[in-house]
């Protein structure tokens, strides 16, 4: 008799067979797109001033810039 693999199915069974570093770059993408959703979600149903305000802390204008 022959022992027949358990079947894995969908993304579990795609994210089995990707190399190390293909695994390594998706978690690294994973981990900062479940911090960038929260961040961008505030800025975008924020009110003007208050998006404004966030979005200077994450860039700074070019007319702030000191040269």
């Amino acid at each position: 008799m022959q022992e027949s693999k358990p079947k894995l199915s969908g993304l579990y069974y795609r994210y089995k067979s990707l190399h190390r570093g293909k695994k390594v770059i998706l978690i690294i993408f994973i981990i900062w797109l479940l911090q960038a959703i929260p961040k961008w979600a505030v800025v975008i149903m924020a009110d003007g001033q208050t998006s404004a305000q966030i979005m200077r802390f994450f860039y700074t204008p070019r007319a702030d810039m000191k040269p």
